[in-house]
């Protein structure tokens, strides 16, 4: 009984509901009724509502197997949420996940290998950079890691924000809170880092600042909302290649604010449209230590999304993406790279989803999708200006992301999934070497994996 009890309290302290880009603000819980937790319960009021999510997997992961690590099991997020009602007009949420392991570490090398996160690319060129030997070779990049999770945290800290309601219908967010770009990644059937489309990976992202949102209701729905953001913008930082001798990825680098706009109509159920326009920059070129680096990068996207319902069993999506990174033009000329403009990286996924009632709460579902996104990225243009690797611009990732599951009453989700991965330069990140009698080959990068997810009623 008691390890029991110990097991169930290590699952509450490991949730939240939010599962990805879309953090709403946090609902009225019934005032005064306690709820269960895993077999604890606890008195929620409006003053403080507790949430969780655990969310743990098992994969094989071909692009981690150069060391032998393509096998893992691990607790990828472990997210306890707090939430509630301060006054009439104001609410608060908090959500933290001790297991951070997004972010990319820097590599200490290895013969014939190149890696991009290896602190002697700009060695002699600004701080000391100490490689790191436990994670180093294995958090590469978006590419090639262990990670389950997607979202870069201050430490701890996943979200945690004030909202403000002006009105009814228009409220007033600040703090730090993952921006509301394309769908969230349980809605097109994801779990974790290693299931989802690399459109959805890129999209996810938490920044500090602030958001002023406004929603429009009919009857029970919310059929229209907006938001207009100013962040800070470093959450993205590293998807671009810009390590900034590998600080603290939720420090401010001084570039300038960036800001989003984002929106949703929803005119009846069975539709669902939604855009976003991100215009900003990451990272910050220091003049006295240039390098490639750690320099100013663009981070522009506009996300436009589609999903058809024709049932409530049954839906269609889809997405559309179009990046704009590289160095700036002044970074550039600091670094002595041709003048070019920003990187274009297009992209789309596609795809069906199925949800079906089977006996009671028990329902069983899956999902197919197909992505087809442009490679190009700050690393690649770096590696084509300078003629090494066999690398080039204007090559395509792809990807087809089979998964299915067995869902008990929306709070315990068992799921499987298969991605077959189509990468044209795994070299980059590590995956296969470079130089030596194998060189520019390895094992396939497919995954295949196991998920289960519980959550909190």
């Amino acid at each position: 009984m008691a390890v029991t009890r110990l097991v169930a309290l290590l699952l509450l302290l490991s949730a939240s509901p939010a599962l990805a880009q879309q953090s709403a603000p946090p609902q009225d819980p019934p005032a005064n009724e306690p709820v269960n937790l895993f077999g604890f319960t606890f008195n929620q009021s409006e003053r403080y509502k507790f949430g969780g999510e655990l969310v743990t997997g098992w994969s094989h992961d071909g692009a981690q197997a150069a060391l032998g690590f393509e096998k893992q099991g691990r607790v990828g997020m472990a997210i306890l949420s707090l939430s509630g009602r301060v006054s009439n007009r104001v609410r608060y949420y908090v959500s933290v996940n001790p297991v951070s392991e997004t972010a990319s570490r820097p590599a200490c090398g290895e013969p014939d290998f190149f890696f991009p996160n290896d602190p002697n690319l700009f060695a002699g060129q600004g701080p000391i950079v100490k490689c790191d030997e436990e994670d180093g070779l294995k958090r590469v990049d978006t590419y090639n890691t262990f990670s389950l999770d997607y979202i870069t945290q201050q430490g701890m800290l996943r979200e945690g924000y004030i909202d403000w309601g002006l009105t009814n219908a228009v409220a007033l967010r600040g703090g730090r809170f993952i921006l509301p770009i394309g769908f969230a990644p349980s809605e097109v059937g994801a779990a974790t880092a290693k299931d989802m489309a690399r459109i959805t990976r890129l999209n996810a992202e938490a920044n500090f600042g602030v958001m002023l949102a406004a929603s429009a209701r009919r009857g029970d729905r919310t059929w229209f909302d907006a938001g207009i953001m100013a962040v800070l913008g470093d959450g993205n930082l590293e998807k671009d290649y810009d390590w900034f001798y590998f600080v603290n990825r939720s420090l401010d680098t001084n570039s300038a604010l960036t800001v989003v706009a984002s929106a949703r109509l929803q005119p009846v159920r069975q539709l669902d449209v939604r855009a976003a326009y991100k215009k900003g920059y990451t990272g910050s070129k220091v003049e006295r230590l240039p390098s490639y680096w750690a320099s100013k990068r663009n981070d522009d996207a506009l996300v436009v999304s589609l999903k058809v319902s024709p049932a409530p069993w049954i839906s269609a999506f889809g997405e559309y993406a179009n990046y704009k990174w590289g160095p700036s033009i002044t970074s550039g000329e600091l670094v002595g790279i041709p003048t070019v403009g920003p990187i274009e990286k297009p992209g789309y996924f596609m795809g069906l989803q199925l949800d079906v009632p089977v006996a009671g709460k028990v329902r069983v579902g899956g999902s197919f999708t197909r992505e087809e996104l442009s490679r190009d990225d700050s690393l690649i243009q770096y590696l084509t200006l300078n003629n090494l690797h066999r690398v080039s611009m204007g090559k395509k990732d792809r990807a087809m992301i089979a998964r299915g599951f067995l869902d008990l009453n929306r709070l315990v989700n068992i799921g499987f999934f298969w991605v077959d991965v189509s990468n044209p330069f795994p070299w980059v990140s590590g995956s296969w070497p470079v130089a030596g009698p194998v060189a520019f080959s390895g094992r396939q990068l497919d995954r295949i994996g196991l998920t289960v997810t519980v959550r909190t009623p």
